[in-house]
Protein backbone atom coordinates (compact mmCIF):
# COMPACT_ATOMS: atom_id res chain seq x y z
CA UNK A 1 0.00 0.00 0.00
CA UNK A 2 1.43 3.40 -0.94
CA UNK A 3 1.73 6.31 1.46
CA UNK A 4 -0.98 8.22 -0.43
CA UNK A 5 -3.46 5.47 0.37
CA UNK A 6 -2.42 4.98 4.01
CA UNK A 7 -5.57 4.93 6.20
CA UNK A 8 -3.94 7.26 8.76
CA UNK A 9 -3.44 9.98 6.13
CA UNK A 10 -6.56 9.52 4.06
CA UNK A 11 -8.86 12.49 4.83
CA UNK A 12 -11.83 10.24 4.19
CA UNK A 13 -10.56 7.38 6.37
CA UNK A 14 -11.96 6.44 9.76
CA UNK A 15 -8.60 6.74 11.54
CA UNK A 16 -8.08 10.21 10.16
CA UNK A 17 -11.47 11.33 11.47
CA UNK A 18 -10.69 9.82 14.87
CA UNK A 19 -7.39 11.74 14.98
CA UNK A 20 -9.08 15.03 14.05
CA UNK A 21 -11.80 14.48 16.65
CA UNK A 22 -9.24 13.78 19.36
CA UNK A 23 -7.40 16.96 18.46
CA UNK A 24 -10.64 18.92 18.68
CA UNK A 25 -11.47 17.38 22.08
CA UNK A 26 -7.98 18.26 23.31
CA UNK A 27 -8.49 21.90 22.30
CA UNK A 28 -11.93 21.94 23.92
CA UNK A 29 -10.55 20.57 27.19
CA UNK A 30 -7.74 23.15 27.03
CA UNK A 31 -10.40 25.85 26.68
CA UNK A 32 -12.39 24.62 29.69
CA UNK A 33 -9.22 24.20 31.75
CA UNK A 34 -7.97 27.68 30.83
CA UNK A 35 -11.25 29.37 31.78
CA UNK A 36 -11.35 27.61 35.16
CA UNK A 37 -7.71 28.22 36.03
CA UNK A 38 -7.59 31.85 34.85
CA UNK A 39 -10.89 32.75 36.54
CA UNK A 40 -9.89 30.90 39.71
CA UNK A 41 -6.42 32.40 40.15
CA UNK A 42 -4.53 35.68 39.90
CA UNK A 43 -0.81 36.16 39.26
CA UNK A 44 0.70 39.45 40.41
CA UNK A 45 2.44 40.37 37.10
CA UNK A 46 -0.96 40.37 35.36
CA UNK A 47 -2.99 42.28 37.98
CA UNK A 48 -3.36 46.01 37.36
CA UNK A 49 -3.51 48.75 39.98
CA UNK A 50 -7.33 48.74 39.92
CA UNK A 51 -7.27 44.96 40.62
CA UNK A 52 -8.31 43.99 37.09
CA UNK A 53 -6.73 40.74 35.95
CA UNK A 54 -5.23 41.08 32.45
CA UNK A 55 -5.35 37.31 31.94
CA UNK A 56 -9.08 37.24 32.69
CA UNK A 57 -9.69 40.10 30.27
CA UNK A 58 -7.67 38.34 27.55
CA UNK A 59 -9.49 35.02 27.96
CA UNK A 60 -12.87 36.77 28.08
CA UNK A 61 -12.06 38.76 24.94
CA UNK A 62 -11.17 35.56 23.08
CA UNK A 63 -14.32 33.70 24.18
CA UNK A 64 -16.41 34.59 21.13
CA UNK A 65 -13.86 33.50 18.49
CA UNK A 66 -13.15 30.33 20.49
CA UNK A 67 -16.84 29.41 20.44
CA UNK A 68 -16.84 29.74 16.66
CA UNK A 69 -13.49 28.09 15.93
CA UNK A 70 -14.12 25.08 18.17
CA UNK A 71 -17.75 24.79 17.09
CA UNK A 72 -18.92 24.68 20.70
CA UNK A 73 -22.61 23.85 21.18
CA UNK A 74 -24.43 26.46 23.26
CA UNK A 75 -28.16 25.67 23.45
CA UNK A 76 -30.14 27.09 26.35
CA UNK A 77 -27.06 28.59 27.98
CA UNK A 78 -26.76 31.07 25.13
CA UNK A 79 -30.51 31.69 25.04
CA UNK A 80 -30.89 32.53 28.72
CA UNK A 81 -27.62 34.45 28.85
CA UNK A 82 -28.76 36.54 25.90
CA UNK A 83 -32.12 37.26 27.53
CA UNK A 84 -30.45 38.42 30.77
CA UNK A 85 -27.84 40.48 28.90
CA UNK A 86 -30.37 42.14 26.58
CA UNK A 87 -32.53 43.14 29.54
CA UNK A 88 -29.51 44.69 31.29
CA UNK A 89 -28.61 46.55 28.09
CA UNK A 90 -32.14 47.90 27.61
CA UNK A 91 -32.39 48.98 31.27
CA UNK A 92 -29.19 50.99 30.92
CA UNK A 93 -30.06 52.51 27.53
CA UNK A 94 -33.49 53.61 28.76
CA UNK A 95 -32.15 55.21 31.94
CA UNK A 96 -28.58 56.28 31.24
CA UNK A 97 -27.82 56.13 27.55
CA UNK A 98 -24.37 54.88 26.59
CA UNK A 99 -22.31 56.33 29.45
CA UNK A 100 -21.58 52.93 30.94
CA UNK A 101 -20.95 50.98 27.76
CA UNK A 102 -17.57 49.80 29.07
CA UNK A 103 -19.19 48.13 32.11
CA UNK A 104 -21.79 46.51 29.85
CA UNK A 105 -19.04 45.27 27.53
CA UNK A 106 -17.13 43.83 30.49
CA UNK A 107 -20.24 41.95 31.60
CA UNK A 108 -20.75 40.71 28.04
CA UNK A 109 -17.23 39.26 27.91
CA UNK A 110 -17.81 37.37 31.15
CA UNK A 111 -21.09 36.04 29.76
CA UNK A 112 -19.37 34.80 26.60
CA UNK A 113 -16.67 33.09 28.69
CA UNK A 114 -19.41 31.36 30.65
CA UNK A 115 -21.16 30.25 27.45
CA UNK A 116 -17.85 28.97 26.03
CA UNK A 117 -17.23 26.85 29.12
CA UNK A 118 -20.78 25.50 29.01
CA UNK A 119 -20.21 24.52 25.40
CA UNK A 120 -17.20 22.40 26.33
CA UNK A 121 -19.37 20.40 28.73
CA UNK A 122 -21.33 18.95 25.81
CA UNK A 123 -18.32 17.83 23.79
CA UNK A 124 -17.11 14.94 25.98
CA UNK A 125 -13.86 16.88 26.42
CA UNK A 126 -14.69 17.73 30.04
CA UNK A 127 -15.12 14.52 32.00
CA UNK A 128 -15.96 14.20 35.68
CA UNK A 129 -12.55 12.66 36.41
CA UNK A 130 -10.66 15.40 34.58
CA UNK A 131 -12.61 18.08 36.40
CA UNK A 132 -12.03 16.45 39.78
CA UNK A 133 -8.30 16.25 39.11
CA UNK A 134 -8.16 19.92 38.08
CA UNK A 135 -10.10 21.13 41.15
CA UNK A 136 -7.85 19.07 43.39
CA UNK A 137 -4.76 20.64 41.78
CA UNK A 138 -6.18 24.15 42.27
CA UNK A 139 -6.73 23.54 45.99
CA UNK A 140 -3.21 22.15 46.46
CA UNK A 141 -1.72 25.04 44.48
CA UNK A 142 -3.44 27.53 46.79
CA UNK A 143 -2.10 25.68 49.84
CA UNK A 144 1.48 25.61 48.52
CA UNK A 145 1.49 29.33 47.68
CA UNK A 146 -0.11 30.25 51.02
CA UNK A 147 2.55 28.37 52.97
CA UNK A 148 5.33 29.87 50.85
CA UNK A 149 3.94 33.37 51.44
CA UNK A 150 3.86 32.75 55.20
CA UNK A 151 7.41 31.40 55.31
CA UNK A 152 8.83 34.19 53.14
CA UNK A 153 7.11 36.95 55.12
CA UNK A 154 8.46 35.62 58.43
CA UNK A 155 12.06 35.11 57.27
CA UNK A 156 12.29 38.40 55.41
CA UNK A 157 12.27 37.10 51.84
CA UNK A 158 10.20 38.62 49.01
CA UNK A 159 6.65 37.26 49.27
CA UNK A 160 5.64 35.42 46.07
CA UNK A 161 2.47 36.58 44.30
CA UNK A 162 1.92 39.37 46.79
CA UNK A 163 -1.00 41.49 45.56
CA UNK A 164 -3.42 42.70 48.24
CA UNK A 165 -2.41 41.19 51.56
CA UNK A 166 -2.01 42.40 55.12
CA UNK A 167 1.07 40.27 55.67
CA UNK A 168 1.81 38.50 58.96
CA UNK A 169 -1.05 35.95 59.05
CA UNK A 170 -3.14 37.25 56.16
CA UNK A 171 -2.17 36.11 52.65
CA UNK A 172 -3.86 36.33 49.28
CA UNK A 173 -2.30 33.08 47.96
CA UNK A 174 -3.36 32.74 44.29
CA UNK A 175 -6.18 35.29 44.51
CA UNK A 176 -6.17 39.07 44.31
CA UNK A 177 -6.94 39.44 48.01
CA UNK A 178 -7.46 37.15 51.03
CA UNK A 179 -11.27 37.31 51.00
CA UNK A 180 -11.30 36.35 47.29
CA UNK A 181 -9.10 33.35 48.10
CA UNK A 182 -11.57 32.19 50.76
CA UNK A 183 -14.49 32.39 48.34
CA UNK A 184 -12.67 30.62 45.50
CA UNK A 185 -11.46 27.84 47.78
CA UNK A 186 -14.92 27.35 49.27
CA UNK A 187 -16.56 26.85 45.87
CA UNK A 188 -13.71 24.70 44.62
CA UNK A 189 -13.81 22.32 47.59
CA UNK A 190 -17.62 22.07 47.75
CA UNK A 191 -17.80 21.39 44.00
CA UNK A 192 -15.07 18.76 44.38
CA UNK A 193 -16.86 16.97 47.22
CA UNK A 194 -20.21 16.98 45.40
CA UNK A 195 -18.69 15.71 42.14
CA UNK A 196 -17.08 12.85 44.03
CA UNK A 197 -20.51 11.47 44.95
CA UNK A 198 -21.14 10.55 41.31
CA UNK A 199 -24.87 10.93 41.87
CA UNK A 200 -24.83 8.57 44.85
CA UNK A 201 -25.92 9.17 48.45
CA UNK A 202 -24.36 11.93 50.52
CA UNK A 203 -21.50 10.40 52.56
CA UNK A 204 -21.11 10.82 56.29
CA UNK A 205 -18.57 13.17 57.85
CA UNK A 206 -16.25 10.25 58.66
CA UNK A 207 -16.36 8.94 55.09
CA UNK A 208 -15.86 12.43 53.65
CA UNK A 209 -12.79 12.93 55.85
CA UNK A 210 -11.34 9.49 55.13
CA UNK A 211 -11.66 9.89 51.36
CA UNK A 212 -10.59 13.53 51.11
CA UNK A 213 -8.46 14.35 54.15
CA UNK A 214 -5.49 15.67 52.14
CA UNK A 215 -7.70 17.96 50.07
CA UNK A 216 -9.60 19.16 53.15
CA UNK A 217 -6.33 19.81 55.00
CA UNK A 218 -4.95 21.79 52.05
CA UNK A 219 -8.19 23.77 51.88
CA UNK A 220 -8.14 24.46 55.64
CA UNK A 221 -4.53 25.64 55.63
CA UNK A 222 -5.16 28.04 52.75
CA UNK A 223 -8.38 29.43 54.22
CA UNK A 224 -6.93 29.93 57.70
CA UNK A 225 -3.89 31.71 56.27
CA UNK A 226 -6.12 34.30 54.60
CA UNK A 227 -6.67 35.68 58.09
CA UNK A 228 -10.06 37.15 57.17
CA UNK A 229 -13.16 36.95 59.34
CA UNK A 230 -15.09 35.77 56.29
CA UNK A 231 -12.74 32.81 56.00
CA UNK A 232 -13.39 31.78 59.60
CA UNK A 233 -17.09 31.50 58.76
CA UNK A 234 -16.51 29.89 55.36
CA UNK A 235 -14.29 27.05 56.59
CA UNK A 236 -16.86 25.11 58.68
CA UNK A 237 -19.75 26.23 56.46
CA UNK A 238 -18.20 24.66 53.36
CA UNK A 239 -17.57 21.32 55.06
CA UNK A 240 -21.04 21.20 56.62
CA UNK A 241 -22.77 22.09 53.33
CA UNK A 242 -21.27 18.98 51.73
CA UNK A 243 -22.91 16.67 54.28
CA UNK A 244 -26.40 15.32 54.92
CA UNK A 245 -29.18 17.65 56.09
CA UNK A 246 -28.99 16.40 59.66
CA UNK A 247 -25.32 17.38 59.80
CA UNK A 248 -26.20 20.87 58.58
CA UNK A 249 -28.84 21.22 61.31
CA UNK A 250 -26.40 19.81 63.89
CA UNK A 251 -23.70 22.22 62.76
CA UNK A 252 -25.88 25.29 63.21
CA UNK A 253 -27.02 23.94 66.57
CA UNK A 254 -23.42 23.57 67.73
CA UNK A 255 -22.67 27.08 66.51
CA UNK A 256 -25.54 28.47 68.58
CA UNK A 257 -24.34 26.60 71.67
CA UNK A 258 -20.72 27.71 71.20
CA UNK A 259 -21.55 31.37 70.52
CA UNK A 260 -20.88 32.56 74.11
CA UNK A 261 -17.51 30.78 74.01
CA UNK A 262 -16.55 32.34 70.67
CA UNK A 263 -17.08 35.79 72.15
CA UNK A 264 -14.21 35.12 74.59
CA UNK A 265 -11.69 33.96 71.97
CA UNK A 266 -8.82 36.43 71.56
CA UNK A 267 -8.04 35.57 67.93
CA UNK A 268 -8.60 38.80 65.99
CA UNK A 269 -10.39 37.28 62.98
CA UNK A 270 -12.84 35.37 65.21
CA UNK A 271 -13.37 38.44 67.39
CA UNK A 272 -14.23 40.58 64.35
CA UNK A 273 -16.58 37.91 62.97
CA UNK A 274 -18.47 37.53 66.26
CA UNK A 275 -18.70 41.29 66.74
CA UNK A 276 -19.97 41.80 63.21
CA UNK A 277 -22.54 38.98 63.39
CA UNK A 278 -23.77 40.37 66.73
CA UNK A 279 -24.26 43.85 65.21
CA UNK A 280 -25.80 42.63 61.94
CA UNK A 281 -29.41 41.98 63.13
CA UNK A 282 -29.71 45.59 64.33
CA UNK A 283 -28.96 46.93 60.80
CA UNK A 284 -27.00 49.67 62.60
CA UNK A 285 -24.37 50.66 60.04
CA UNK A 286 -22.13 52.44 62.54
CA UNK A 287 -22.11 49.46 64.91
CA UNK A 288 -21.18 47.14 62.03
CA UNK A 289 -18.39 49.49 60.91
CA UNK A 290 -16.95 49.51 64.42
CA UNK A 291 -17.08 45.70 64.53
CA UNK A 292 -15.61 45.00 61.07
CA UNK A 293 -15.34 47.73 58.46
CA UNK A 294 -14.60 45.29 55.63
CA UNK A 295 -17.70 43.25 56.42
CA UNK A 296 -19.81 46.38 56.86
CA UNK A 297 -18.91 47.61 53.38
CA UNK A 298 -20.48 44.46 51.92
CA UNK A 299 -23.87 45.01 53.56
CA UNK A 300 -24.03 48.82 53.67
CA UNK A 301 -25.37 49.20 50.10
CA UNK A 302 -28.20 46.74 50.80
CA UNK A 303 -29.21 48.53 54.00
CA UNK A 304 -29.15 51.90 52.22
CA UNK A 305 -31.23 50.49 49.38
CA UNK A 306 -33.84 49.00 51.74
CA UNK A 307 -34.05 52.28 53.63
CA UNK A 308 -34.49 54.41 50.49
CA UNK A 309 -36.28 52.29 47.87
CA UNK A 310 -40.05 52.49 47.52
CA UNK A 311 -42.05 49.52 46.30
CA UNK A 312 -44.20 51.77 44.11
CA UNK A 313 -41.17 53.10 42.22
CA UNK A 314 -41.02 51.54 38.74
CA UNK A 315 -37.22 51.61 38.80
CA UNK A 316 -37.27 49.19 41.73
CA UNK A 317 -39.15 46.72 39.53
CA UNK A 318 -37.63 47.36 36.11
CA UNK A 319 -34.30 49.02 36.87
CA UNK A 320 -32.82 52.50 37.01
CA UNK A 321 -29.58 51.93 35.10
CA UNK A 322 -26.07 52.32 36.51
CA UNK A 323 -26.83 55.84 37.73
CA UNK A 324 -29.19 54.30 40.30
CA UNK A 325 -26.17 53.03 42.26
CA UNK A 326 -24.93 56.61 42.56
CA UNK A 327 -28.37 57.76 43.69
CA UNK A 328 -28.67 55.18 46.45
CA UNK A 329 -25.16 54.92 47.90
CA UNK A 330 -22.87 57.79 46.85
CA UNK A 331 -21.85 59.86 49.86
CA UNK A 332 -23.44 57.42 52.31
CA UNK A 333 -20.75 54.72 52.54
CA UNK A 334 -18.92 55.17 55.81
CA UNK A 335 -15.15 54.97 55.62
CA UNK A 336 -14.81 55.56 51.86
CA UNK A 337 -14.46 58.65 49.70
CA UNK A 338 -17.63 60.69 49.22
CA UNK A 339 -17.51 60.33 45.43
CA UNK A 340 -17.38 56.51 45.55
CA UNK A 341 -20.52 54.61 44.55
CA UNK A 342 -20.16 50.82 44.69
CA UNK A 343 -22.51 47.95 45.38
CA UNK A 344 -22.28 44.19 44.92
CA UNK A 345 -24.69 42.03 42.93
CA UNK A 346 -27.25 42.38 45.71
CA UNK A 347 -28.37 45.15 45.68
CA UNK A 348 -26.31 46.69 42.85
CA UNK A 349 -27.81 44.56 40.08
CA UNK A 350 -31.29 45.20 41.50
CA UNK A 351 -30.65 48.94 41.34
CA UNK A 352 -29.56 48.71 37.70
CA UNK A 353 -32.02 46.19 36.24
CA UNK A 354 -34.72 46.02 38.90
CA UNK A 355 -36.30 43.00 40.52
CA UNK A 356 -37.45 41.70 37.13
CA UNK A 357 -33.98 41.85 35.57
CA UNK A 358 -32.39 40.32 38.66
CA UNK A 359 -34.92 37.48 38.60
CA UNK A 360 -33.99 36.82 34.95
CA UNK A 361 -30.29 36.75 35.83
CA UNK A 362 -30.82 34.40 38.78
CA UNK A 363 -32.93 32.07 36.66
CA UNK A 364 -30.34 32.07 33.85
CA UNK A 365 -27.36 31.28 36.09
CA UNK A 366 -28.73 29.82 39.33
CA UNK A 367 -32.26 28.56 39.77
CA UNK A 368 -32.69 26.64 36.52
CA UNK A 369 -29.84 24.44 37.75
CA UNK A 370 -31.39 23.73 41.14
CA UNK A 371 -31.37 20.07 42.17
CA UNK A 372 -30.18 17.94 45.09
CA UNK A 373 -26.52 18.19 44.10
CA UNK A 374 -26.43 21.90 43.31
CA UNK A 375 -28.53 23.11 46.27
CA UNK A 376 -25.49 23.33 48.62
CA UNK A 377 -23.58 25.40 46.05
CA UNK A 378 -26.51 27.76 45.50
CA UNK A 379 -26.94 28.23 49.26
CA UNK A 380 -23.21 28.89 49.63
CA UNK A 381 -23.37 31.35 46.73
CA UNK A 382 -26.21 33.24 48.41
CA UNK A 383 -24.25 33.37 51.66
CA UNK A 384 -20.81 34.48 50.44
CA UNK A 385 -21.06 35.78 46.85
CA UNK A 386 -24.46 37.38 46.36
CA UNK A 387 -23.03 40.72 47.55
CA UNK A 388 -19.88 40.50 45.41
CA UNK A 389 -19.28 42.56 42.28
CA UNK A 390 -20.74 40.76 39.26
CA UNK A 391 -18.01 42.03 36.94
CA UNK A 392 -15.39 40.02 38.80
CA UNK A 393 -13.60 36.77 38.10
CA UNK A 394 -14.59 35.27 41.47
CA UNK A 395 -18.29 35.81 40.77
CA UNK A 396 -18.17 34.08 37.38
CA UNK A 397 -15.84 31.34 38.62
CA UNK A 398 -18.56 30.30 41.06
CA UNK A 399 -21.22 30.29 38.34
CA UNK A 400 -19.03 28.22 36.02
CA UNK A 401 -18.46 25.62 38.76
CA UNK A 402 -22.18 25.51 39.54
CA UNK A 403 -22.90 24.85 35.86
CA UNK A 404 -20.33 22.05 35.75
CA UNK A 405 -21.71 20.35 38.86
CA UNK A 406 -25.22 20.51 37.44
CA UNK A 407 -24.04 19.03 34.16
CA UNK A 408 -22.52 16.00 35.86
CA UNK A 409 -25.54 15.56 38.12
CA UNK A 410 -27.67 14.79 35.07
CA UNK A 411 -28.02 11.38 33.34
CA UNK A 412 -25.34 10.85 30.65
CA UNK A 413 -26.30 12.58 27.42
CA UNK A 414 -26.97 10.37 24.45
CA UNK A 415 -25.72 12.95 22.00
CA UNK A 416 -21.98 12.67 22.60
CA UNK A 417 -19.85 12.61 19.49
CA UNK A 418 -19.26 9.06 18.33
CA UNK A 419 -17.98 7.19 15.30
CA UNK A 420 -19.44 3.78 14.44
CA UNK A 421 -21.21 3.65 17.79
CA UNK A 422 -17.96 3.98 19.79
CA UNK A 423 -17.60 6.77 22.32
CA UNK A 424 -14.48 8.82 21.77
CA UNK A 425 -12.06 9.25 24.70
Amino acid sequence: MTRAHSPSLNPFGFEYQIMRERQRLARQWATACTILVVFGTALSPFVLGDQRNVMVILVAALAAPIIVLLQLPMGKDLVWSSIAMIYLLVAELVNGGTRNVSSLGYTGMFVLSYVAFCGTLYTAAVTRQRLLRLLRQIIFAYAIVSVLQMICSHVGLPVPNHILSKGSWSYNSLAVEPSHAARILAFTLLSYLILQRRGGPVPSLAVTWRQNRLVIMAFSVSVLLTGSSLAIAILPLTIVMSLRLRWIVTGFGLLALSWPFLQTVELESIHRLVAFMTALPSLDIMAMVQADHSGALRVMPLILFLQTARIGDLSVWFGGGYDAITYYVQGHLIGVAKDVAVAGFIPGYVMISGLVGTALFCHAYLFRFLNRDTLPLILLWCAVLSNSAWNSQVFWYSLVLLRAVHHFSQPPASSLRTFSGRLLP
